[in-house]
């Protein structure tokens, strides 16, 4: 090939090509390095980079003519200073496990869910470091934890933990607290708040030790879990149903009138901690909210605790809750009544199609479902209100295109809140008259 025909033609072509393939590589690979660290120390690479390419670049124009070889050793040059700053920062900067190992700590959960912390109550060793394991399941919403001496959060944080941005999970690298309470708090949203007991040998779930429930075949190993009453406990959940989600919520009774616990939806194969609040003693009821008819039992609350009874043991006679449901079911319907029409609720594009269910005072009613978000699933939750607290119904999850006809027990005349459990800001209001 002639040189004036190489240099005319395909030189600035091949040139800006092979030049835009090196910046590609070199961005690449400098983005998986400042990806494996804490967002601290990949700012502070990031911005050591870009002031060694800013060097780099003003020392290659100030050339009376740039060449190809200029430009190649410019690219090497950034490309160098891109792996020094990286593997540096590699070397020095702590994990976000932090130094010293999980292992030589105590580690607690806390899980942040629709705008609340839960639990709100922890048990933690008191005068060593522990791991508070967080976990922000608030999806693209920040939540953080800091740690005060006092009830009021006056004065400065004995510890002030990073941001982070839902879905994740955190670890706080906590340091050692004196034995005696403490309370805790979200920058972002101060409504969130709890408390949190420093005790001699406390943390790892608190002093109600932990236990292990399996769920396998669509079935949980254990039809009965024993808690310690009015201590927090940690439960591992073991999901082997490969492809299947399934989780653990506790409610005073069967009917789920009142949820006191609700456990984040795991896909299989799959093993999660659960921190459990402290309960009364009392007998209560714990089901998987996607398989409720085959995957329940008894959560029985006393002095002696225990744990999740051997497979194959007998069977749930039934929990007695902390308040039997006094209004009608829809089994049975009020004397001088029967089922109301249905109302009917189609929820398509990661949204309900209405902000409002109107329904009947008194009676029992019924919603009729419609999933049309292939692949994903639904569902209707109905709670007094948005905080969540006391749940009127939970309603079977769907994975769409599916249709279920939700039989919704007799309440009260007034206004409720309803949502969707797995993408919460689906949401609206439930006018009863």
């Amino acid at each position: 090939m002639k040189p004036a025909l190489r240099e005319r033609l395909l030189l600035p072509v091949l040139l800006p090509l092979g030049i835009l393939v090196v910046i590609a590589a070199a961005l690449y690979g400098f983005s998986r390095i400042l990806l494996s660290l804490p967002p601290t120390a990949a700012t502070a690479t990031a911005l050591a980079v870009a002031s060694g390419i800013v060097v780099v670049s003003a020392i290659a124009a100030s050339r009376r003519q740039v060449r190809l070889s200029t430009i190649l050793a410019m690219l090497g040059a950034t490309a160098g200073i891109a792996m020094l700053a990286g593997g540096i920062a590699l070397a020095v900067a702590p994990s976000e496990e932090g130094e010293g190992g999980e292992g030589e700590r105590a580690v607690v959960a806390l899980a942040a869910f629709n705008i609340a912390y839960e639990p709100t109550s922890l048990t933690v060793p008191a005068g060593e470091a522990f791991t508070l394991r967080f976990n922000n399941r608030d999806a693209g919403i920040q939540h953080n934890v800091d740690i005060f001496d006092n009830a009021g959060f006056s004065g400065t944080a004995l510890f002030e933990g990073e941001l982070v941005t839902g879905v994740r999970e955190f670890d706080y690298l906590v340091d050692p607290l004196e034995a005696g309470m403490y309370f805790f708090r979200c920058v972002v949203h101060p409504n969130m708040v709890g408390e949190m007991d420093a005790v001699a040998g406390g943390g790892e779930g608190g002093e109600g030790g932990g236990l292990t429930v399996v769920a396998q075949d669509i079935a949980f190993d254990t039809s009965t879990i024993e808690l310690v009453t009015g201590t927090p406990t940690t439960i591992t959940f073991d999901n082997r149903d490969a492809g299947v989600q399934h989780n653990i919520a506790i409610y005073t009774d069967s009917s789920l009138s009142t949820e006191l616990f609700n456990g984040e939806l795991v896909t299989g194969p799959a093993t999660i901690e659960y921190p459990i609040p402290p309960l009364e003693a009392g007998e209560y009821y714990f089901q998987c909210v996607i398989h409720p008819s085959n995957m329940n039992g008894t959560v029985v609350v006393s002095d002696a605790g225990g744990g999740a009874v051997e497979p194959g043991g007998e069977a749930p006679t039934g929990p007695t809750g902390a308040e039997e449901p006094t209004g009608p079911t829809p089994e049975e319907p009020p004397e001088g009544g029967g089922t109301a029409e249905p109302s009917t609720v189609v929820a398509q594009n990661i949204a309900f199609d209405t902000a409002t269910i109107s329904l009947p005072a008194g009676q029992p009613s019924s919603i009729t479902f419609d999933n049309r978000d292939a692949g994903t699933q639904h569902n209707i939750v109905i709670a007094t209100d948005s905080s969540l607290s006391t749940q009127l119904f939970n309603g079977e999850l769907i994975t769409g295109p599916a249709t279920i006809e939700y039989a919704i027990p007799a309440l009260e005349a007034g206004e409720y809140y309803f949502l969707c459990l797995v993408h919460p800001n689906m949401n609206g209001t439930v006018t009863v008259s």
